[in-house]
């Protein structure tokens, strides 16, 4: 039976040793002799192994300057990554070898070798791992199992190891024999690039962080409604194909989520060339790592239809634009609305081009074709698509395809062995589905929505995320604390799961740390329920352990959201430092990570954050009390002050504590930094002849370049530099559009944003961060002109409307006239739907000689817009006359309705149909013309 560890609880993670070296390479001094007994806390393993056995009276594994990795062969490549992540964090040479004794991590591979895990025969991911006070030794009969190895001795090193510079602390690992196997081979984590672009460093981050986790697979979802992320080339194009599929990444590769972004962040465009894809899968076949790319069809192809006019036909959804012959781009989360023709002989050539270059880059097993949510083009269009481009698809790439549940539904009528080879992604509907297909030679991987979509909000105070599927609190209890064989509904058999997987879905995240924030720790709670047996999950055993990794994350530079579900652990360790001779100024001399806590305003504290009122989400701390700190150097006890990389934020995990003390040092002195809670930490200060850092050089200029001529309702290129980190506001004559961010350089390089509604003529581009600004006029040209004689919308009030919706949504009639596009007037829905006609009156406050109105049509959603219309004038509100009676289109760019003049003070429009078909009217907003009497 797996034995649970032994020891005292410690209320700080990580003893503080005193510990001595010189900067950049711990001196002999600082190496520990072996001891009788393990001062091991709880383990940060993630997710827990088969069988861990750890005997607190049994002597640790001292890591010393010595200290190598003994490898051969296939274990050689897994063997060269540890030893890379040691030489960083502890400053010794760890050299691999390929034979030593003593003092050594060895790692072998060997398809023969005999070994049992928990009594069972080996696997192909399987792995033992022994500690002992000589070294410790890894088994597999893989190099996969090698690799799930190591990232499990990682998790028995200090927090520490994940440390990119060297640090001194009490390097050892305590004994303990670990037998290991997955439950499914399939342990995946779904990034969406296609609604706001992540680019490739982000992406291998991404990789980084969660294979230490032994997640197996990363799902890339490249193309969506809002932006293409992939290089098509047109190589081996099939005869008479007229696509340019270059067009794919040169159009939709500069078009991204243009709302839902915290602080107004714009969605980032970007794509990746070929040879940056194969870079990224390069780089997570290191890891052991599968890509599983996916291009969504056959809906969520309106970037597919926007870039490729030979696409769009008269039963291509949505229809074109006539103007362009292809449908306009599309920054909202809209879904359901795209679908390609299913009739069009060119769309099976369009797909079997695509996936077959994309499986050629990526040499995986599967090609992702989504089919989810293809709500417009109807049941029947949708299984004839599928049923046509499976069997196609697998016959142009020679691999297996995935898709969502909605596909599965197309195999129903199919004979036995149609779905060979092929995984269905459940997420939501029918397990009936789900089953057919597992019986038809399928594989299912098992996403339910409600405890797997690593997109929803933690809290309804979570300032980015979706609540659909997942509402209340959706911590990774929750995310815990199912089954994949059960949450189906109906359940299905372990036999017929693949794995498991927690998709991240992008409308509302910008960037790789918001990108991390919402992933863990939930991804680490389905990650083990991949990894771990069914019947050794227990969340409160989770708990412990992930707050026992929450420091690793922290050292790492990972960000996370601090749950007040864990007790998360804290560790301080020393540094070496450089100091200019006889200098005052700071110096570091130590790094604390400590999950869920906060640094006074004054910066000699570290304090235990359990408050939701403060701007960021309460957390949880094993710090009972407030960490302080002072050094003694030689006979001088100095004050320490904490910095941080990163501050506690509703977004952001608290960063790496610096400790620091301001002070002149002659000579090289030995500093004692003595905290309030644990061990004293010593280290070493060498003075340096070399210059102290001017940390107050002049800043860079702000400048900002787009191009001199741009068309409104595009994406244009946008480039800022000399700002700060952080949020920039983009205005186009002083007016707020939306945000980007500049990165740690104070750059910014990709596409903006040109609104449509932007009137012909000269503007004025801006760029402004607090006090820095830059600005560029630019001529843009636009067929939209403004309304004649408009009158001020402050004036404006809403007279009487006869229908609104309060209770659902807030949908108020005063929103049409607020000034805000994001803000709707629409009609009720929640308890009834009354008919049209639909009516708002507006009153001028005075009278005018009312010369027109202006609509402009919902931005988000299709309900609410309204097509036919009348528009009547009255003197008091009573008797009225007639200006217009016209349609409205879909354009959502405001629309003037002009009209001879009409004196009065009261202005109503009147909804006559929805564009939608329904009983649903509304606005985004309404603007009078007139002319003051």
């Amino acid at each position: 039976m797996p034995v649970r560890p032994r020891g005292p609880r410690l209320l700080l993670a990580a003893v503080l040793m005193t510990m001595a070296g010189l900067a950049g390479a711990p001196s002999a001094v600082a190496e520990p002799a072996a001891s009788g007994a393990s001062a091991a806390p709880d383990t940060a393993l993630v997710p827990r192994p088969v069988v861990v056995q750890q005997d607190a009276d049994k002597a640790p594994f001292a890591l010393r300057p010595s200290l190598a990795v003994i490898a051969d062969g296939e274990a050689a490549r897994v063997a060269s990554q540890l030893a890379g992540d040691l030489r960083d964090a502890t400053g010794f040479r760890v050299p691999v070898r390929a034979h030593g004794g003593a003092n050594a991590i060895h790692i072998t591979v060997d398809p023969a070798a005999r070994y049992t895990v928990d009594g069972a025969a080996p696997t192909p991911e399987s792995y033992v791992l022994d500690v002992n006070s000589d070294g410790v030794s890894i088994n597999a009969r893989t190099a996969h199992g090698a690799f799930n190895g190591v990232q499990s001795l990682r998790q028995l090193l200090p927090a520490w190891a994940e440390s990119r510079t060297p640090v001194v602390t009490d390097w050892r690992v305590p004994a303990t024999h670990i037998e290991d196997a997955p439950r499914f081979s399939y342990r995946g984590v779904m990034l969406d690039v296609a609604r706001s672009f992540q680019d490739v460093d982000a992406v291998k981050r991404y990789i980084d962080k969660l294979s230490r986790m032994k997640m197996s697979v990363l799902h890339l979802h490249l193309a969506d409604d809002q932006g293409w992320r992939i290089e098509i080339t047109n190589d081996g194009k099939a005869a008479g194909d007229p696509i340019d599929y270059s067009a794919l990444h040169r159009e939709s590769g500069a078009t991204a989520m243009n709302q839902q972004g915290y602080r107004g962040e714009l969605g980032r465009t970007g794509y990746y060339t070929q040879k940056q894809y194969r870079d990224i899968v390069a780089y997570a076949r290191d890891r052991f790592v599968t890509v599983v790319p996916e291009v969504d069809i056959p809906s969520h192809t309106n970037a597919a239809l926007h870039a490729i006019p030979q696409l769009n036909t008269d039963r291509s959804l949505p229809a074109p634009n006539p103007k362009t012959g292809v449908v306009d781009w599309n920054g909202t989360g809209n879904v359901g609305y795209s679908a390609l023709d299913e009739r069009h002989d060119l769309t099976y050539t369009f797909v079997e081009h695509v996936f077959q270059q994309l499986a050629e880059m990526t040499g995986g097993p599967y090609v992702h074709i989504g089919g989810d949510e293809s709500h417009a083009m109807g049941h029947t269009r949708y299984v004839d698509f599928i049923s046509r481009a499976v069997p196609r698809i697998k016959a142009a790439t020679g691999v297996g395809t995935m898709g969502w549940t909605e596909y599965a539904e197309a195999g129903l009528s199919q004979k036995p062995g149609f779905w060979d080879g092929s995984v269905v992604q459940y997420w939501v509907g029918s397990g009936d589905w789900v089953r057919d297909f597992i019986a038809k030679g399928g594989k299912a991987v098992v996403s339910a929505a409600g405890g797997s979509y690593l997109d929803q909000k933690y809290t309804k105070d979570t300032p980015i995320g979706l609540t659909w599927a997942c509402g209340g609190t959706c911590d990774f209890q929750r995310y815990y604390g199912w089954d994949p064989t059960t949450t189906v509904s109906g359940g299905i058999p372990e036999a017929g799961v693949l794995g498991v997987e927690g998709p991240l879905w992008s409308e509302t995240l910008r960037g790789g740390d918001q990108a991390e924030f919402l992933t863990l720790p939930r991804a680490a709670a389905i990650l083990e329920t991949g990894w771990t047996p069914k019947a050794q999950k227990d969340v409160a055993d989770f708990a412990s352990r992930l707050a026992q990794l929450g420091p690793r994350l922290t050292v790492a530079g990972t960000n996370f959201y601090e749950s007040p579900g864990a007790r998360w652990a804290a560790t301080v360790a020393g540094t070496d430092t450089v100091a200019p001779s006889g200098v005052t100024t700071r110096h570091e001399l130590g790094l604390v990570a400590a999950p869920g806590t906060k640094v006074s305003e004054d910066g000699t504290e570290i304090v235990p954050d359990t408050v939701a009122t403060d701007g960021d989400p309460a957390s949880s701390s094993a710090l009972t009390e407030s960490l302080t700190a002072t050094a003694k150097c030689e006979e001088r006890v100095l004050p320490v002050t904490f910095t941080q990389s990163q501050a506690r934020d509703s977004l952001h995990a608290a960063g790496l504590y610096t400790a620091t003390v301001e002070a002149a040092f002659p000579q090289d002195t030995t500093c004692v930094l003595t905290p309030s809670v644990g061990d004293p930490v010593s280290v070493r200060v060498r003075v340096s002849d070399a210059r102290a850092e001017d940390r107050n050089a002049p800043a860079a200029t702000p400048a900002l370049e787009v191009p001199q001529n741009v068309k409104a309702g595009t994406w244009v290129p946008l480039k800022l530099t000399g700002f700060e980190p952080g949020y920039v506001d983009i205005r186009i004559d002083d007016k707020t559009l939306y945000t980007v961010r500049a990165d740690a350089a104070g750059r910014f390089a990709r596409h903006g944003v040109v609104p449509a509604a932007t009137y012909d003529g000269t503007h004025t581009i801006s760029a402004v961060q607090g006090d820095r600004s830059a600005r560029q006029t630019v001529s843009v040209a636009s067929e939209l002109r403004p309304l004649p004689n408009p009158i001020d919308r402050s004036t404006l009030r809403v007279h009487d409307v006869d229908s609104q919706e309060t209770v659902g949504e807030n949908g108020a009639a005063a929103n049409a006239i607020d000034g805000d596009l994001n803000t709707i007037w629409h009609t009720q829905w929640y308890s009834a739907s009354p008919d049209f006609p639909h009516h708002v009156t507006l009153d001028l406050g005075k009278q005018y000689d009312v010369t027109g109105l202006q609509y402009t049509q919902r931005q988000n959603a299709r309900n609410g817009r309204i097509k036919d219309y009348r528009i009547e004038v009255s003197v008091d509100g009573t008797t009225w006359k007639e200006a217009a009676n016209d349609s409205f289109t879909e354009a959502l760019t405001p629309q003037n309705a002009e009209f001879n003049a009409i004196r009065g003070r009261y202005v109503r429009l009147t909804g006559l149909s929805s564009q939608a078909g329904n009983a649903f009217a509304g606005a985004a907003e309404i603007s009078v013309g007139g002319r003051p009497v």
